[in-house]
Formats: structure tokens, sequence, C-alpha cells
């Protein structure tokens, strides 16, 4: 019996077919060997194989360049895979010598070269072409391949695109079925000529001009269309389009109202993403028409009215529903109807009013977010029912009173956000129920006690408990978080010293301990945090087309629905995790991927004492550094030099002498920078680079400096000016809280006595009698004075 047909895939064999041994397959044809790992030899051998039509060594640890011999041995070879390797370098010349080849998958290499004089330009019985995420050149015009009548599939992402303005038109043989391009900038103009497309994604290429409503008419078969991350303006004209499926359009200018009857022109949509346009008027009704629509995205417009009454029909198979930042109100679906299905239900920022619609409760939420609203009600205990909640965030409402101890049944928990409310009270202690929490925000509202109940949350990345009255020490569990990256204790009533255990959270890039009466010295092994850690904060709404070598050796490129589907399931909800984080004398919120670029310490506005870790200085990736409004001593080291990605440094307020080093002027990235209110003498750093941009207000408060830009001269004896005394920022925001409840009880007091006078005049008669004889004689006093006055 002759072998024909080998499919040993996916079993991570490791060298398991010798070179010396592929002579035996001279006679097969089928080779699927995807998932293991081959000699470096493999394809250099394969020409023995000679009888081999299809060959797929995807995922196979290959690398180097492709060899002149072997490969282009296979005459009759059919379909190629080598996707998924780091082979480098051009395309052999040789290739196009295989005039069977149908299919071939060269996606996620290193491939270079031009295409247009690559031998993919010679292979005219092409049918699949996918040469995505590589380094190759592709002219925009694709006019190398206007004879490839056979054409169907081309896959180009993540490539550079030429452009070429001196193209000629041209009317191509080919008419393609799926097309995927990146960073082209403009729409080929060969598109103009197709007219059977069933897949076209040109995402993130910044096309400008209005919005192609053209392609959409020529290509009645579409069945999915990304163009997002483009800047097409103009209004939508979409056509009835019964196949299309997916459709997205965010990230783009588009303008005007949605047509009013996109659910009849697109009756079978699946998933639909319009995010971060422009588009505003009314909520259209018919979205409750879509009898298949799973997913609909629809965030950061300018669409406005009330949610209609269909998105929550019976029959509905929303499972996921994003309309944040637009301008809607009412209430959250205030009619009761199907709501069971939802998954992922973002409202967040809007206008929404009323109460959180207990319905939801039925519902197998796993992200619920209904931040930045008008919920103006006391915080739902009910929620602590829905145990599939993964995400639950109710920030920036209105919401008051003690965090339900209900809320300790969301065991699978992993994102909690209730800040900036009104809440109050002490944190639940069963909150040590939560293993899996991830992040947690309740900043500024008036919460109390300790928080030592997130001490079992092993997981934990990302605390903030800013602005609230916690009080005690610093937690040493603390140090024992090792993924805690994240950790924002501002504004408190903190006590005691910074636990060195702190150090031992490696990952931490963003510290803030201000504002509390923290004492003692700043820890030496600080300089053991802002180690490089996983990315934790990214999510794509993305779709990718997946090709597999079939039984038949046929590619299937697998139905789009289905792989976005399970994009949905495993929706990453961290996407909009954000942090505050004080620096340039200004707040700054950072939010999903940029967290991972930021990093910064805060320790101003405590007690602190001794002299500044010289170890510090190892904090090179820090952008970042406030040690303000304290009581340190000693000298600035000299080591802040290394600090080469800083960008902010404040040490004012304290009691450093010494020189300012010179060696900081190795600082290039420095934007503010202040040591006003010291002890220090000398010459003020060399006025160039970053130094030459920093005034006056930079260096005050240390009257033996001098120089620019200082008006104290080096050479000439002067009087030592005499500075008042520095306000102590760090109480700014204690004081007017003290005296905004002294203005308030003052006012109610007054109040209280008026109503008390009036009350006894008007259930007395004597007094009251007394009282206008009192106003009567003053009146009169009064006029006689100021007659006499007259009169002299």
């Amino acid at each position: 019996m002759v072998l024909k047909k080998l499919d040993i895939r996916y079993n991570q064999f490791q060298s398991f077919l010798p070179n010396e041994e592929l002579g035996a397959l001279r006679n097969i044809e089928y080779l699927l060997l995807d998932g293991n790992i081959l000699d470096e030899n493999f394809l250099r051998s394969s020409g023995v194989m000679s009888s081999l039509k299809v060959l797929s060594v995807a995922q196979c640890g290959l690398n180097g360049t492709l060899p002149l011999q072997g490969l282009c041995d296979l005459k009759y070879l059919e379909e190629v895979s080598l996707s998924r390797n780091e082979i480098i370098g051009r395309l052999p010349a040789c290739l196009g010598n295989l005039t069977f080849l149908r299919v071939i998958d060269l996606t996620n290499n290193h491939f270079t070269g031009n295409i247009a004089s690559s031998p993919l330009s010679s292979l005219l019985s092409l049918e699949y072409l996918l040469i995505a995420y590589n380094n190759f050149e592709i002219p925009i015009s694709f006019e190398s391949f206007a004879n490839h009548s056979k054409l169907k599939f081309v896959t180009a992402e993540n490539n550079s695109v030429i452009l070429q303005t001196n193209s000629k038109s041209w009317i191509p043989k080919f008419q393609l079925e799926a097309l995927t391009l990146s960073n082209c900038s403009q729409i080929p103009s060969f598109l103009h000529y197709q007219l059977h497309l069933k897949l076209l994604r040109l995402s993130k290429c910044n096309i400008g001009g209005d919005f192609p409503n053209w392609l959409l008419e020529n290509n009645s078969r579409l069945g999915e269309v990304h163009l997002d991350g483009n800047a097409f303006t103009g209004s939508l004209q979409l056509p009835f389009l019964p196949n299309l499926v997916v459709l997205d359009i965010s990230n783009n200018k588009i303008q005007g109202e949605l047509p009013p009857n996109i659910g009849s022109i697109l009756p079978n949509l699946f998933v639909l993403i319009m995010s971060n346009n422009i588009l505003e008027g009314l909520f259209p009704s018919s979205f409750g028409d879509m009898e298949y629509l799973t997913c609909l995205d629809l965030s950061y417009n300018k669409l406005k009215g009330e949610l209609p009454i269909g998105l929550a029909r019976k029959g509905s198979k929303l499972i996921f529903l994003r309309l944040s930042n637009n301008m809607l109100k009412g209430e959250i679906f205030p009619v009761s109807g199907n709501i069971n299905n939802f998954r992922y239900l973002y409202l967040d920022g809007n206008n929404f009013s009323g109460p959180i619609p207990q319905a939801l409760v039925t519902a197998p939420l796993q992200a619920l977010d209904l931040s930045y609203n008008n919920l103006s009600v006391n915080i739902p205990a009910w929620l602590g029912n829905s145990s599939s909640l993964k995400s639950l965030a109710l920030s920036r409402n209105h919401l008051k009173g003690h965090i339900p101890p209900d809320y300790c049944r969301l065991e699978g928990l992993e994102v909690l956000d209730l800040s900036e409310n009104n809440l109050v009270g002490v944190i639940p202690s069963c909150f040590s129920a939560f293993r899996d929490l991830k992040h947690v925000h309740l900043s500024k509202n008036k919460l109390q006690g300790e928080f030592n109940m997130f001490s079992n949350s092993s997981y934990l990345q990302l605390l903030d408990l800013r602005d609230n009255i916690f009080s005690g020490s610093i937690p040493k569990w603390l140090g024992s978080t090792s993924d805690i990256t994240i950790l924002l204790l501002k504004g408190n009533r903190l006590q005691g010293t910074i636990p060195p255990l702190l150090c031992h959270a490696r990952y931490l890039r963003i510290l803030d301990l201000s504002q509390n009466d923290l004492l003692g010295p700043i820890p030496h092994c600080l300089r053991n945090i802002m180690q490089k850690a996983p990315t934790p904060f990214s999510s794509s709404f993305g779709y990718s087309v997946f090709v597999k070598f079939g039984a038949d050796a046929l590619i299937n490129i697998e139905s789009s629905m289905e792989s976005f589907n399970r994009q949905i399931m495993l929706l990453d909800i961290y996407a909009w995790v954000r942090a505050e984080f004080t620096t340039k004398y200004n707040t700054y919120s950072y939010e999903g991927d940029i967290l991972s670029y930021m990093s910064g310490v805060d320790l101003s506005c405590n007690q602190l004492s001794g002299e500044i870790p010289k170890e510090l200085g190892n904090l090179t990736e820090i952008h970042a550094l406030n040690l303000s409004h304290n009581h340190l001593t000693g000298a600035i080291p000299s080591e802040f030099s290394n600090l080469q990605n800083i960008e902010s440094l404040d040490l004012s307020y304290n009691n450093l002498t010494g020189r300012i080093p010179t060696q900081l002027l190795k600082l290039t990235t420095l934007e503010v920078f202040t040591v006003a209110h010291n002890n220090l003498t000398g010459r003020t750093p060399q006025r160039s680079v970053q130094f030459a941009t920093f005034n006056e207000s930079s260096y005050e408060g240390n009257p033996f400096l001098c120089g620019l830009p200082l008006n104290i001269s080096c050479t000439e004896s002067k009087e030592i000016p005499i500075y008042p005394p520095a306000p102590n920022c760090c109480k700014d925001d204690a004081s007017f809280l003290d005296m905004e409840s002294f203005y308030i009880s003052f006012i109610v007091a007054y109040a209280n006595v008026v109503v008390a006078v009036v009350v006894v005049l008007w259930v007395n008669p004597y007094w009251r009698n007394v009282w206008f004889y009192f106003v009567e004689s003053f009146m009169y006093s009064c006029y006689d004075f100021f007659a006499s006055k007259r009169s002299h």
C-alpha cells in the first residue's frame, strides 16, 4: 500500500522526520506537519517528495531564508503553507516555476521585497495569495497581478504599501472574493471593478474623503466589511445588503444621522460597530427589527434620545451592547422586556437617570458599566445576585449608602469600580472572599477604616483608594501581591512608615502615597520596583481570517460570525481601565494601553524624613518623581542623572542642602523641575538643554543659591533675599473642606436663630409688642442722629 496522505499536525514532535528518510515519501501527495518542530534543512531536502501536491509546515520553527533547491523542485505543488515561522529575506525566483500553485500562505514571517518583481507576479494559477504580517512592499495599484484571472483571495495587511502617483488605469481580469489590506492611505483603484467581494478589510489605512458608499453598492454579496481606523467623512448612504453579517466602520469621522431604516436594509446583521464617529440624531427604533443582531457598538458619538424598546424585545439575540459616551437620556430599559441575553452592557457616559433595572439580575451579565450617569439612588444590593459578573462599574453617579455585603456573593468578580460616588462606611470584611479581583476603584468616596480585606486577592493589579478617609498603616500584604502594578492611596489618613515589604511588588509602576501622614525614611529598596511586567491593559475588537488546510486539501476561511462570536465571549473586559496620577502640576487620567508606558512615584505631602536614597537613581524607567512637602534632608543624589526617562522631578519644600548636581544636565527629557524652598547652596545648573526652560520659580526659597534665572549674581555680594513662609499646598484640600463645613454650619445656625426669634414673637404678644417698640425707638434715634448731622 502506497502512502498518499500524512496528517500529524500539532503533536509537538521534535525533529521527528530526519531528512535522510524523506526519500521514502516520494509518492506522498498530502503532507500536513503544522505545530511540530522540523529539522532546519527540511525545506532544502523536501524536493525528493516529487509527487507532493499539498505541503503545510505552519508553526514548525523554520527560520533563515528559503533555499534555492528543494521546495522549488516540487513541480506538482498546488498548495503550500509556511505561515507562522521566522523565515526572512526575499522569495527565490525559482518559485515562479511552480506553475500549478493555487494556494500560497506566507503569513506571519519576515519576508521582504517588492511583490511586483517577485515570482508571485508570474504565478498565473494563483487563487489564494496570503502574505499578511510580513515586510513585503506592495504597490497599491496591484497592476502586476492584472492577468491573474483566477485570483480570489488576497490577505496582505501589515506590510508596507507603496503609493504610485503615475500609475496608468487598468481593468483587472480577476474578481476578488476577499481583500485585506492596511497602511494604504487610499482606496486601491482596481476596487472600482470588483463586483463579487464577500470580505473587505481596509482597516487602519487613514484613508480620507467621503465614505465609499459606492463600494458597498457595487458588491451586493458582501458578508463582512471592515473600514475602521480611517478618516472617512460625509454621511452614510447604506444600500440593501441582505448578506452582510459584520460591519465595522469605527474610528472615522462619519457625520449625520443613522439611517432610520437600518434594520430593514441590513436585516441579517450580526455585528455592527460604528464607535468613535460623529453620528448624531435619535437612536433608530429599527434596531429592534434586527433579528440576528448579537453585537452593537455605537459608543463615542452624539446620539440622543431614549433607548428604543425594541432592543429588549422578545427573541432578541443581543449579548453585547456598548452605547458609551453619547447623549442618551431617560431610564435604562424602563419597560420590562427581554434583557435576559445581555452579557456585556456598557451605557457609561450618558445622561441616564432613575433606577438600575432589577430585571438585569436575570441576565448572564459578565460586564456591566453604568458609570458617568445620573443614577441618584442607593447603591443596589440586588446586584449581588448577578453571580456571573466579572466586571462591575458604577462610578461617578450619585449613588449613596454603604457598600452592600451582598456583593460578596460575586465570587468571580475581577473588576470593581464604585469611585466618585457618595459611599460611606467601611468596606465589608467579606470582600476577603474575592480571590480573582484584579482592578479595584473606590476613590473619591467617604469610605473609612482599613482595607486588609483585599489581602487574599493575589491577582490584584490595580488598587485605587484615593481621597477617602482610610486610616491605619500601609498594609504589609501589598508587598506579597506580586502582580500589583498601580497603587493609589493619595489623600487618606494613613500613618506610620512606608513598609520595606512594599518593595517586593517589583512590577509596581505607579505609586501614589501623597497627602497622608506617613513618616520615617524613604526605603532604599524602592529601587527594586518598576521591573518590566506583562502588559495587562490591552484589548481589541478584531476579526481574523483563519486559514487551515482541510482533509480535501482546500483552504477553508472560517465563518466570520463563528470566529467573531468567540471573540465576544473572550472579550478583554479591562480595555477601559484607567488611573489618575498627578505630574507636571496637573492630574492626568491614563487609560488602556498607555498605562503600560506611564510610571511614577508620588510621596509628597507627608512627614517623611532622612536623606533621599541614592538608590532611587536606579529607577531608569520612571517618568515622574515627587518628593515635595516633606522633611527630607541631605544632598540631592547625583545618581538622579540616571533617570533618563524622567519628565517631572519635584523636590521642593524640604530641608535639602548642598549643591544641585551638575550631572542632572543629562536629563534631556525633563519638562518640570523644582527644588524650591530648600536650603541649597551654590550656582544653579547651566542654562542649557532642558534647564534653559526652567524659570525662577524652580529655585526660589533657597537664599544661598545664585545664578540665572535667579536675580542673584554669584560674583557680587548682595543682601540675601528674605522669602515669605512657603504655603503648605498639602493642606489646601483639607482646609477647603473645613471652610466649607464652617460656612454650611454658620448658615444653618443663623437660620435657626432667625426662625426661633420669629416663632417666639408670633406666639407671645407681650414680647412682640416689646420688639416693635424697640425697633420703632431705634428708627427714631437714627433719624434724629442723621438730622442733627445735616443741620451742622
